[in-house]
């Protein structure tokens, strides 16, 4: 014979629900504020840069932190400048416009999640969106431009 077992009441169906709920909602909001993906990162692998290591795509060389290498034959054209190279020179040549801007309470910045690649002239460029911060706003100011084989900075837009 059997032990015939009862079912159970509705009041600890619903405390086992919550208890459930209650776990599965804290381990996400656990997840969410302390899991950090850096924006420069995250923009690269949609360029189709890798996350690791390296790429060999039609004789051309993608590295994970976004500098580039051309083969073509017996030639080799070097890219050194990566990324976050690029993003810390734009920070250096906007740093003496930002003191100026910092008493009427503005400050320009590149904004990570907008770079981009762009060919000029022969000449292979990172380009990141600038934004002007003004109190809680953000208004579009230009374009920053960093050279990816010399490291030179050119800005178009509000500065230029």
């Amino acid at each position: 014979m059997y032990a015939h077992r009862s079912s159970p009441s509705f009041s600890r169906v619903i405390l086992r629900l919550f208890a459930i709920f209650s776990t599965i909602f804290l381990i996400y909001y656990g997840y969410s504020t302390f899991h950090q993906t850096d924006p420069l990162k995250e923009r690269l692998y949609q360029l189709g840069y890798p996350t690791k290591g390296y790429i060999v795509e039609n004789g051309t060389i993608l590295w994970s932190d976004g500098h580039l290498t051309i083969i073509q034959g017996a030639y080799v054209e070097n890219y050194p400048i990566t990324a976050e190279q690029a993003y810390n020179l734009v920070l250096q040549y906007l740093a003496s416009y930002n003191q100026k801007l910092a008493k009427y309470g503005y400050r320009l910045y590149p904004e990570k999640k907008s770079l981009t690649e762009k060919e000029k002239n022969g000449q292979k460029y990172w380009v990141f969106e600038l934004n002007l911060k003004a109190g809680s706003n953000d208004m579009f100011a230009g374009f920053a431009w960093v050279n990816r084989r010399t490291g030179a900075v050119e800005i178009r837009g509000i500065l230029g």
